[in-house]
């Protein structure tokens, strides 16, 4: 039965429509490929027409990102291999619920990872598995400026990719609308060009027919529709020859007069699609503005948060030092402490005799210590006898002893000390979020290595570290040679003579840390001058004079202070050379005078008629102006033990008075000078130098926002929103012409029709609540745009005011350092001399010193933040093609101003190199 099924004539027919069909779906269309480029290239050519105006130009409208990104797609888009999946949903593309999924899912591969899996190449990174996310953590990027953290951000910003996707959906459904007006292939009945094929399965005889159109129609701008189609229709009986052709072309017209007419209606969609784009557009320079402030911002706070670590550092060394300095002089005092120890007489008979004057028993039941206790002291006390009883009694002394040999003030120093401690970890887990949240967004992982350039904080180092480090020093070279040279005795105890080679070793050293005091102290603090110096002469005769990069004065009196200031700063620093000069030649005489190979060698050098003693004749006229302890002159003669013994309390004096005072000093003069010469970036419009009016900054801003304008012509839209649904309110009347005529011989005469077709407007509540819901939804966005209106005039005057009050505030905060810097100085010396019982004064200075510091870094950034807000509110921020402002103290140095040369980031090994041309193309 089935031979003869395949047999017969139908079973042919059918057999010839089966292959038909096959052969038809080879020509399936267009390749993907072909259809993704098309939809690009009317894209692109869209969003090129609307960079029509230099305010919104854009550099890159590609969006294909760089391929050094991290979501840079290798594959082809068109044939993408499948992602790294979750395992467990996986399983759902090969069998859900019961049945066999599609088997081909993984023809194209698979790729390894969801990232770009080439993004770390450029960092030289050994990479141990395939996946890049295991190599993040290696990736080192050091001494990043700020231009350089742009031109990452273009590179690997997610929100700036999605900003240009943006634009690009916009733009494609412009080519929608644009296509939706023009020449499509459809025909009279909205059916695309084809052909149609019906084969009879029943018995031979039966008629079977084809069908092939082809139509071409078009929408007219006032709502109409021209259709032309050409058909061909081919019938033909199973079981006889022949067949009947009959071809034949019709035409048809549609003109709406009431509903849907009109060009107001018909042209709407493609009016409010190009509309879009421009607002795309608009959105997308604006954005690129927000992005440069934020990516600023983020810098500025990671500069102002690494100054308060670095202010915080400095402030726990000074407590570090003011403690330690408070624990020497606690343990100088001749404090009292008793024990009870009952009826143990012989001990009088057991004390050394060089222990008599600290350590005594009045023979009945008292034991009691004078003065400082060193660990020598109390060993040799717990040696004196064997007794039960002494041993307990020396040991509550020597306890007694300890926590008296600390007083309130050291409580109070480390008590502090333990809270500054505290802070810094804190401040430094700040910086580190900061840091993280910088590179999320830039769009980089929070574990890489990240370090930003921290030029832009020397303004700020106002004192050297190189004179704070030298200070340590001093202090280091006391405290490692002076306690042997100068050690704690009590009262009555007269101190040996210095060791000679300890002492020669001493001076040495001295004399090379005042070789240093001149280099980073005097001769910097010297240097410091120059810049406000240059700056008082700049403004001699016009104090509003000023030159880029400089500071400018707000007032007439502020530069008079200033003046005011730097002569007493002059003043101060000439004393300070003449001490130092003076110091310095002592000491030079000093190194000279031991400069032998032993103590006797000085008798050899200095005695000249070698009588055994060094008579002060034989010695330099300087001698006579060494500064000497307390009420003590210079001796006729010396022994050598006693002329050694000068020498070192002399080099004490020269050290303390004369260098580590000296340091002070200039430390002091340091921050007042450098303080001074901090400048900020005058907020100017062109080339004047006043200070803009609020309402003309408010102006600039109403004429230049992008977002403006578009929320002002999103009031236009909703308006035309209004007109399209009154128009569903009307009746339908459309009038309509077709016609038809056969193209065969025996086909007669044309067809020809006229139709109206009318449908009364009665069953409209869905349209009336449409068009009430558009005339409220105008009312809203009236609404919206004065809101907006009146935001982007807050956020402008807010800014205004705040520039305004920062730059009084950095005036204060001058001021405010110089005192801070003076308190501290004063009460530093006040505590070195025991004049208090407790530190609340010099906590105070130190909290002032510190506070000072932070409010004028702090007070810098914020006003430099609200001078980046201020420019991007008006909408006049201008950027380079790699999305920097033009503004010269952003670009930094003189080879970031062509926009061919890009400075590349001081890199350890493996760091990534920016990109050697903008990245905004």
């Amino acid at each position: 039965m089935l031979t003869r099924m395949m047999e017969s004539t139908a079973c042919r027919y059918m057999m010839w429509l089966i292959a038909g069909t096959m052969g038809i779906s080879s020509l399936s269309g267009c390749s993907r490929q072909f259809w993704r480029r098309q939809a690009d290239k009317d894209t692109y050519n869209a969003i090129g027409e609307k960079l029509n105006d230099p305010h919104w130009q854009l550099p890159r409208i590609n969006l294909t990102p760089d391929q050094r990104s991290r979501f840079f797609d290798p594959y082809d888009p068109d044939k993408e291999p499948l992602p790294p999946d979750d395992p467990a949903a996986h399983e759902f593309m090969h069998c859900v619920n019961g049945r066999r999924g599609y088997k081909s899912w993984h023809k194209l591969g698979t790729a390894f990872a969801i990232e770009n899996p080439n993004w770390l190449d450029s960092y030289n990174i050994d990479m141990n598995g395939i996946d890049p996310v295991d190599g993040h953590a290696k990736v080192q990027l050091v001494k990043v400026s700020l231009p350089e953290l742009v031109d990452l951000t273009y590179i690997h910003s997610r929100d700036y990719q999605t900003s240009l996707e943006d634009l690009y959906l916009s733009s494609l459904n412009l080519t929608q609308q644009r296509y939706n007006l023009g020449v499509r292939f459809l025909g009279l009945a909205g059916t695309e060009p084809g052909a149609s094929a019906t084969v009879p399965l029943s018995r031979s005889g039966s008629p079977g027919f084809s069908v092939q159109n082809f139509g071409v129609s078009q929408l007219l701008p006032a709502g109409g529709q021209l259709a032309v189609e050409v058909a061909n229709t081919v019938t033909w009986a199973f079981g006889q020859n022949g067949s009947i052709t009959a071809p034949s072309i019709g035409y048809s017209v549609t003109q709406p007069l009431l509903f849907r007419a009109g060009r107001k209606v018909a042209l709407e969609p493609l009016t409010q699609a190009e509309r879009t784009v421009l607002y795309s557009v608009r959105s997308l320079a604006r954005f690129r503005q927000t992005l440069f402030v934020q990516i600023s911002a983020s810098y500025l706070n990671l500069l102002q948060q690494r100054q308060i670590i670095l202010n915080q550092i400095n402030n726990i060394r000074q407590l570090d030092e003011q403690y330690e300095k408070q624990k020497a002089l606690d343990s100088r005092i001749a404090r009292e402490v008793t024990e009870r120890l009952e009826d143990f007489a012989q001990l009088n008979d057991l004390i050394p005799d060089d222990l008599r004057s600290s350590f005594s028993y009045d023979g009945r039941q008292w034991l009691k210590w004078r003065g400082p206790m060193t660990e020598a002291d109390q060993e040799r006390l717990l040696s004196l006898s064997d007794d039960p009883a002494y041993i307990a009694a020396v040991k509550d002394l020597i306890d007694l002893k300890n926590k008296d040999a600390t007083g309130l003030a050291s409580y109070q120093l480390l008590n502090t000390l333990n809270q500054a401690q505290s802070s810094l970890a804190n401040s430094r887990r700040q910086l580190a979020d900061q840091q993280d949240n910088l590179k999320v967004l830039m769009g980089l992982p929070p574990n890489i290595q990240l370090e930003i350039n921290e030029d832009g904080l020397a303004p700020f180092e106002l004192i050297s570290w190189d004179l704070i480090n030298l200070e340590r020093k001093m202090r280091d070279v006391q405290k490692n040679l002076g306690t042997n040279l100068f050690p704690d005795l009590g009262e009555d105890q007269t101190e040996p003579a210095p060791d000679f080679l300890t002492l020669k070793q001493y001076l040495n050293e001295l004399a090379e840390l005042r070789d240093e005091l001149r280099e980073v102290g005097v001769n910097m603090v010297r240097s410091d001058f120059q810049p406000v110096q240059e700056l008082l002469d700049a403004t001699k005769d016009d104090w509003q004079a000023s030159r880029p990069g400089q500071r400018y004065f707000r007032s007439e009196e502020e530069r008079l202070r200033l003046v005011k200031n730097f002569e007493k700063d002059k003043a101060t620093f000439e004393r300070a050379e003449r001490d130092f000069r003076f110091g310095s030649g002592l000491l030079d005489m000093l190194v000279e005078l031991i400069d032998v190979e032993n103590p006797e060698g000085i008798l050899q050098k200095l005695d000249s008629d070698s009588n055994g003693r060094i008579e002060s004749s034989e010695l330099p006229d300087g001698w006579r102006e060494l500064p000497r302890t307390g009420t003590n002159r210079q001796a006729d003669t010396y022994v050598v033990d006693e002329f050694l013994s000068e020498v070192r309390d002399g080099s004490r004096i020269l050290r303390d008075d004369y260098m580590l005072r000296l340091a002070q000093q200039l430390e002091v003069l340091q921050a007042g000078v450098r303080v001074e010469a901090i400048a900020i970036n005058r907020f100017q419009l062109s080339d004047s130098l006043e200070f803009p009016e609020i309402e003309q900054v408010v102006n600039i801003g109403l004429e230049n926002r992008h977002d403006l304008m578009n929320v002002r012509a999103q009031v236009m839209d909703s308006r035309r929103q209004v007109e399209i649904a009154a128009n569903t309110l009307e009746s339908t009347l459309d009038v309509s012409f077709q016609g038809r005529k056969g193209l065969s011989n025996n086909s007669g005469g044309p067809v020809n029709s006229a139709s109206v077709s009318f449908t009364t407007p009665l069953d409209q509540i869905d349209e009336r609540n449409i068009y009430r819901t558009s005339l409220i939804a105008f009312q809203r966005q009236r609404r919206a745009y004065m809101l907006f209106e009146d935001q982007v005039k807050q956020s402008i005057r807010q800014s205004w005011r705040q520039l305004q009050v920062q730059e009084y505030r950095l005036e204060i905060d001058r001021t405010t350092v110089r005192n801070a810097a003076l308190q501290y100085d004063s009460a530093s010396l006040q505590a070195a001399s025991a004049a208090q019982s407790n530190a609340l004064s010099l906590l105070n200075a130190l909290q002032s010193v510190l506070n000072a510091s932070n409010a004028l870094v702090g007070d810098w950034v914020t006003y430099e933040t609200n001078r980046l807000n201020i420019f991007r509110d008006m909408g006049i921020m201008q950027l380079d093609p790699r999305g920097v402002w033009d503004d010269p103290w952003y670009l930094q140095s003189h080879e970031l101003q062509d926009d061919d040369a890009v400075v590349l980031p001081a890199m350890t090994p493996g760091a990534i190199p920016p990109n050697s041309q903008p990245q905004n193309y």
